[in-house]
């Protein structure tokens, strides 16, 4: 007699790529971009300042002389604002630039984000110019504007709400569901939206079943 094994076929489980980004992932892909410009800044000034040692010239040098102590203060307002408004300009060229070409900074990258625009379009100049303004915006109240995300259906800070953009996985990493089922325990958002998608909750898998041969297939 024959034996016939019924196999059920699991379904793949769901993967991020498409999905809203949550908070996390963008916070990490932010510290990498942080990180990347400020060594960037940290070379260039470091570059220029060689520069101008080599020369003995100090742009400021008038505002160091013992005549002009009580100027210390102006002196301090000019440093603080040719370095706030030189890391302006180079973080707005590598945010801008990046959007542009591919949709993502370096650390959206490692991290398998990507900016988009309405309906998935490409980030335009005036676009990317909009959602770097609206960096500055949503970090004006404590960053409220950043913790946005956590409160928006779609994840949208302030800055995509300005700029019309929308954060996303562009990457086929899988849902761990092993974490997200114990998660699921404490956090019931998560847990309507693991039954949304299919996603199992831990429960044991089907046992497979033995079923016997058809007749025809019965041999003696």
């Amino acid at each position: 007699m024959t034996i016939q094994l019924a196999h059920k076929k699991k379904a793949p489980p769901p993967t991020f790529l498409g999905h809203y980004a949550g908070f996390v992932s963008r916070l990490i892909a932010f510290v990498i971009d942080i990180l990347i410009v400020s060594f960037a800044i940290g070379i260039m000034l470091g570059g220029g300042r060689l520069i101008l040692n080599f020369f003995n010239f100090d742009p400021l040098a008038f505002l160091s002389s013992d005549a002009a102590v009580s100027h210390m203060t102006l002196r301090n307002i000019l440093l603080f604002m040719t370095s706030f408004t030189f890391t302006f300009f180079v973080n707005m060229v590598y945010t801008t630039f990046f959007w542009m070409a591919a949709g993502k900074t370096i650390g959206k990258a490692i991290m398998g984000l990507q900016v988009i625009g309405p309906k998935g379009a490409r980030i335009t100049f005036w676009r990317a110019m909009k959602r770097y303004i609206g960096y500055w915006i949503s970090a004006l109240p404590l960053f409220l504007g950043y913790f946005w995300v956590l409160v928006n259906d779609n994840r949208l800070s302030w800055h995509d709400k300005i700029a019309g953009t929308s954060v996303i996985y562009d990457h086929e990493a899988k849902y761990s569901e092993q974490l997200l089922g114990r998660m699921a325990k404490f956090v019931p958002r998560i847990e309507q939206k693991m039954k949304k998608e299919g996603v199992s909750l831990l429960k044991p898998e089907p046992k497979t079943e033995v079923q016997p041969a058809s007749p025809e297939g019965t041999k003696e």
